[in-house]
């Protein structure tokens, strides 16, 4: 009775494990960012006409849990190049910066059991590590590390809104995503009426998810 009661138990262990592996799958993500400044309740409108979307690099770790066969939450791990510049391929000033970013997104999937569309949506949180300014003028160029000032906001909260399409693969899937992400917060502590500067960042990457499908 003893056996067959722990027998039991090892199944229904064994069984919730396999159901539990089956509803998370996680892997990298690499991309690209396309990335500007948007100035907003201040007078920088005519310089925001000014200035150019950068590219920059993404990477990071993506894990997706199922609720359900409709919805998933996917938290991530990246690392994000943002930026801006202003100005012409001869005359310019150009800065990145580099951001520790956690999205923790909504994924709706839809579609077969071999190709699937999915949307995604939700917060985000970035933590400005580092970051480089550089200018080229009359062929001169220069670089200089940031150096931060108390007026800094290092920490941005934002939401991040993207569609994609996912292709079952081998022993996972593949994904490739399009994301519109909005900082929320001004980059630099503003006085009343002063115009804040806050992150607008196109991405497109491809994540492939090991594990449930």
């Amino acid at each position: 009775m003893k056996i067959k009661f722990l027998l039991t138990l090892l199944f229904a262990v064994g069984m919730a494990f396999t159901s539990m592996a089956q509803s998370v799958s996680f892997g990298p993500r690499v991309g690209a960012t396309f990335s500007k400044i948007s100035l907003s309740d201040g007078d920088g409108n005519e310089l925001e006409d000014e200035l150019k979307y950068t590219p920059g690099l993404q990477v990071g770790v993506v894990a997706n849990f199922n609720v359900s066969e409709l919805l998933s939450i996917q938290p991530e791990l990246l690392f994000v190049q943002k930026g801006y510049k202003l100005g012409d391929s001869d005359t310019h000033i150009k800065g990145t910066s580099n951001y520790i970013e956690v999205p923790v997104l909504a994924k709706i999937t839809f579609g077969s059991e071999q190709v699937k569309g999915f949307v995604t949506g939700g917060p985000t949180v970035g933590y400005l590590a580092s970051g480089k300014m550089s200018m080229k003028y009359d062929g001169t160029k220069a670089s200089d590390s940031y150096e931060f000032e108390d007026e800094d906001n290092r920490m941005e909260l934002g939401a991040s809104f993207g569609v994609g399409l996912g292709y079952n693969l081998g022993a996972g899937a593949l994904n490739l995503d399009v994301r519109y992400g909005l900082g929320l917060t001004s980059l630099y502590e503003v006085e009343s009426g002063e115009s804040k500067s806050r992150n607008r960042v196109l991405g497109v990457s491809v994540a492939y998810l090991f594990g449930g499908k």
